[in-house]
Parts: C-alpha cells; structure tokens; sequence
C-alpha cells in the first residue's frame, strides 16, 4: 500500500470513528433525528456523488466497486447505525431491510477475502444475531 493510500485509510477510519462515537451520543441523549442526519451526512462526505450508486445497487456489487475492507466496512458500519436509529425510532421495515444490507455488506467483504476490524465482527454478529430473531 503507498504512502498515499495509507494516509486515506487512516483518515477514513479516523473520520469514521469520530462520526460513531458522536452518533452513539446522539442515540444516548435520545436526539434520534440529528443522528439520523448526521449518519447521512458522514455517509455524504466519506463517499460524495459515490453514495447514491451505492444506496441504488445491491450489497454484492456496493463491496466490490468499494473493493478495500476499510470502505466496505465504513459503508457497512454506518448503514447498521442508520437501521439501529431507525429502528428505535420506529421504522421497522426500513431499519429491517437497512440491517439486511449492513449484514450482506460485511458478508462480502469477507467472501472478497477481507478480515473483519473487531468492530466490524461486533457488528456482523449483532446483525445475525437479529437476523436469527426475526425468522
């Protein structure tokens, strides 16, 4: 990976982490709307004019024309955050269906070779696990 490449990975997972961080604080203090907004506007500036391809293809072909674990995962990692708001606000088929994407994501990922950060693997099972619920 060059020096480049690297520098943007680094920023990704940066911006990433601080967008969670200030997302999971917004879901505790019950501001459900801002960080609603604030998962759309994270997803906006990771991914600019990439996003709307990425919400209008299917999982399978969103991780393989993100190709690198880190984006996948970004894309994957806000897309279960954006199903956890939406559920609590009670939005539940759009929460199911955003779940089942977030889950298929990270499952391409691995099919593409890639090894799940541990935040990811947290997620993968929290999402089968209401996968298994819900049947």
């Amino acid at each position: 990976m060059g020096m480049i490449q690297r520098d943007y990975v680094l920023r990704l997972i940066q911006q990433l982490a601080q967008a969670l961080a200030r997302i999971a604080g917004l879901k505790r203090s019950g501001q459900l709307d801002e960080a609603l907004d604030d998962v759309g506007a994270t997803l906006n500036d990771l991914f600019g004019p990439l996003r709307q391809t990425l919400d209008a293809i299917d999982a399978r072909s969103a991780a393989r024309l993100l190709t690198d674990r880190e984006r996948i995962e970004a894309y994957a990692l806000l897309t279960a955050e954006e199903a956890s708001i939406l559920e609590l606000m009670g939005h539940r088929a759009r929460a199911g269906a955003g779940a089942q994407r977030a889950l298929a994501l990270l499952l391409e990922a691995q099919v593409l070779g890639h090894t799940l950060s541990a935040d990811a693997q947290k997620t993968l099972a929290r999402l089968r696990q209401q996968d298994e619920d819900a049947l």
